[in-house]
């Protein structure tokens, strides 16, 4: 629980300019490396990174809706409501890809790195998306 309100706390200090949000997004991936490259407890590794992804996208999302119009707030709040349920269909895909694929075992500590590891880059991918709109 520290840690992810030491992680908010970061992210949000952060936040000064696009060019920082986007090292933000930088330091993060360069953080989650190295963490898997100790070799062990690696789906906490991909798990954490998926926290930060998400608590980066809710960051990023408050700093654009609080510097754009109403109208245009009203506007974001129906692209990401839409993201939102594209967000949820493919990570339903992609656990269901995951699995037919057989590679590793659902319920694994692998099965779930992997898992993880794709959902922090789909949620990274709209952080970079948002941040262009600032």
């Amino acid at each position: 629980m520290i840690q992810k309100a030491l992680l908010v706390l970061f992210v949000l200090t952060a936040l000064k300019s696009n060019s920082q949000t986007l090292e933000t997004v930088s330091k993060l991936k360069a953080e989650y490396q190295k963490c898997l490259d100790k070799g062990s407890a690696m789906s906490n590794c991909s798990y954490a990174y998926y926290n930060q992804s998400d608590s980066l996208l809710n960051v990023v999302y408050k700093n654009l809706k609080n510097k754009i119009s109403p109208k245009e707030q009203s506007k974001l709040k129906k692209e990401q409501l839409d993201w939102l349920k594209k967000r949820d269909q493919y990570f339903q895909q992609l656990y269901t890809d995951t699995k037919k694929q057989g590679i590793f075992t659902e319920g694994t500590r692998d099965f779930d790195m992997v898992i993880y590891d794709e959902e922090a880059n789909y949620v990274f991918a709209r952080v970079k998306e948002l941040i262009r709109k600032i």
